[in-house]
């Protein structure tokens, strides 16, 4: 009867055992197919992304044809200059009278600009 108690135990720690690991490899596919489905999902994300890459690279391009185009169409056209003045240096803003041509005759243009009469002083009649 011992050797039929030992048979019965063997058997029973053999069935516990097989049925843990059982569960055990059972677990292991259920996390084994998450990863799988995980990594499915990220080879498809990262050709979604490739696309969309290429898709801004050609759009890149568009651009910056097209700014270049608007760029020659904006570029500042060369205005004739006007005679006897000299252009002012490149960055710096030239004052209207030193762009103002020379008056002919010997006049000389006004130092100042005339006030404007509310800006003149009142001056008292003469008599």
């Amino acid at each position: 009867m011992k050797s039929l108690l030992k048979a019965f135990l063997a058997v029973i720690l053999f069935s516990s055992f097989s049925l843990l690991v059982g569960c055990e490899g059972m677990v292991k596919k259920e996390e084994y197919d998450k990863i799988k489905a995980q990594v499915e999902q990220l080879i498809k994300d990262k050709a979604d992304l490739e696309k969309k890459i290429e898709e801004l690279t050609a759009q890149i391009g568009t651009l910056t044809t097209e700014n270049e185009q608007l760029k020659t169409q904006l570029a500042p056209q060369p205005s004739p200059a006007v005679e006897g003045t000299t252009p002012a240096p490149e960055g710096e803003i030239q004052a209207p009278e030193e762009a103002a041509p020379a008056q002919e005759g010997g006049e000389q243009a006004p130092a100042e600009p005339t006030p404007a009469p509310e800006e003149m002083p009142e001056q008292e009649p003469a008599d």
